[in-house]
């Protein structure tokens, strides 16, 4: 059942090398290879195998007996103009909290994928699909000992419900205008959900820092919003993907700034330099 509804999401997906939830936490799956291409050999199949039982390897992953997560590659064919060409694509399948409900529902997590015009001879096509899985499952590797890794003083990490008052920020966007208006300072918005990870990334790795945090105090009046239960001008409301940080002018509210995702924390860390 598991295995079909990652084939599935996975034969209907065109997206590339996108991480819809961190890899935190995720340490057993079971590994799998689906060959759905007319032009690929099944004899190829168990190196791919090997392939995703190496890098599992490296990062202590359990890869047995775990039904309800799945790390697997798929091979389609699919058509560039007059030539074939096959689609290798990584998928992390599992089942997932869905928000406002206690019920969990199958969603692909991590996806990659790369395209390859098969070689004629056997060991060129092997050493080809050989290098496409291994190119995509280093990225995934990557993130996932990024992603894990232990955040350094541990005991002063802050829980997403005491991040406002811990770090001073508002929790109400008029109230926290009003205070820049004040002050003369621009209105910084820190646009969150309850089940967001990015955002507990950022809330932990980045803007829970003291330096950044002094430097947030000093320039801006920061204030915190959930994106699906707080009140806001509608122009914050135009972009529906978490975090987001916005920098606005406090006497006209014009967006000045705006930072959509966790990997773009570096031009906000740029701007608060």
């Amino acid at each position: 059942m598991i295995k079909s509804l990652l084939f599935t999401i996975l034969s209907t997906s065109i997206i590339y090398a996108q991480s819809f939830y961190v890899l935190t936490g995720v340490d057993s799956y079971d590994p799998i290879v689906a060959n759905m291409s007319m032009q690929i050999d099944k004899r190829h199949d168990k190196v791919l195998k090997e392939t995703l039982l190496t890098t599992s390897a490296e990062l202590g992953i359990n890869v047995k007996g775990n039904p309800s997560r799945v790390l697997g590659l798929m091979l389609t064919d699919f058509s560039l103009g007059d030539t074939k060409a096959v689609r290798v694509e990584l998928g992390l399948g599992e089942y997932v909290k869905r928000e406002g409900s206690k019920g969990k529902v199958f969603a692909m997590t991590y996806v990659d994928a790369k395209r390859i015009i098969p070689a004629k001879d056997v060991e060129d096509l092997e050493e080809q699909l050989v290098d496409a899985s291994e190119e995509m499952l280093q990225r995934f590797l990557l993130q996932h000992k990024e992603d894990n890794k232990k955040i350094s003083n541990s005991k002063n990490v802050v829980e997403h419900e005491d991040f406002a008052t811990h770090m001073k920020y508002e929790t109400n966007y008029t109230t926290a205008l009003a205070k820049a208006k004040k002050m003369g300072k621009p209105l910084m918005v820190f646009m969150t959900t309850n089940f967001c990870p990015w955002c507990r990334k950022l809330e932990n790795r980045i803007l829970s820092k003291a330096d950044i945090n002094a430097k947030i105090q000093e320039k801006y009046t920061p204030v915190m919003l959930n994106l699906n239960s707080d009140k806001f001008p509608e122009q914050l409301a135009k972009t529906r993907y978490t975090p987001i940080l916005y920098v606005l002018d406090s006497n006209d509210e014009t967006i000045k700034h705006q930072f959509t995702g966790y990997n773009n924390r570096e031009g906000f860390l740029h701007l608060l330099k």
